[in-house]
């Protein structure tokens, strides 16, 4: 039995290493994938459960020859603490990021910090009331370091802006 919670600790990590590049279930039991955005769902609230539960019980019982009522009670009550203390995280993570204003960027004017072009992304500067922000943008025509362009549309589902160059009148 040590073994068989030593593999669902190992299945916990797992499930760790992959929530942390993009895997998530929702809350209807969907699996869904976005490379490279750890976003927060069931994924990351179950994970430290079940690795600490299984890791600890398992490890106890089979390396430590503890008896399976304490190991699992010690593996049940680690699992516990570490969940609560994700959903804890978690929470003010939300908590954090409702705060943080909304800004509309179309209009603004942007400096260019990594050249775009119409076959590849760049990255642009922009000054917001809560300081400088840098934001992905794209373009029809390129634009090198340090040129001012303005943001024109924000592509729909995606955190990228369309930039035009500036009139002649506002390249100052």
């Amino acid at each position: 039995m040590g073994v068989v919670l030593l593999v669902i600790g190992l299945v916990g990590l797992t499930m760790t290493v992959l929530s942390l590049i993009g895997l998530d279930i929702d809350a209807a039991f969907d699996i869904s994938f976005d490379f490279a955005d750890s976003g927060i769902g069931l994924l990351s609230l179950l994970t430290p459960f079940v690795t600490g539960f299984g890791l600890i019980a398992g490890g106890l019982m089979t390396f430590g020859h503890t008896s399976t009522a304490l190991a699992l009670g010690a593996g049940a009550v680690t699992g516990l603490v570490l969940a609560a203390i994700a959903g804890v995280l978690l929470s003010y993570l939300l908590r954090a990021g409702a705060e943080l204003p909304s800004v509309d960027l179309v209009g603004s004017r942007v400096r260019v910090v990594e050249p775009v072009g119409p076959t590849h992304l760049g990255t642009g500067e922009v000054q917001t009331e809560t300081g400088a922000r840098q934001i992905s943008i794209t373009a029809d025509e390129d634009y090198v370091l340090g040129e001012h362009v303005r943001v024109t549309a924000k592509l729909d589902d995606r955190n990228v802006y369309h930039v035009q160059r500036l009139p002649y009148d506002q390249l100052a």
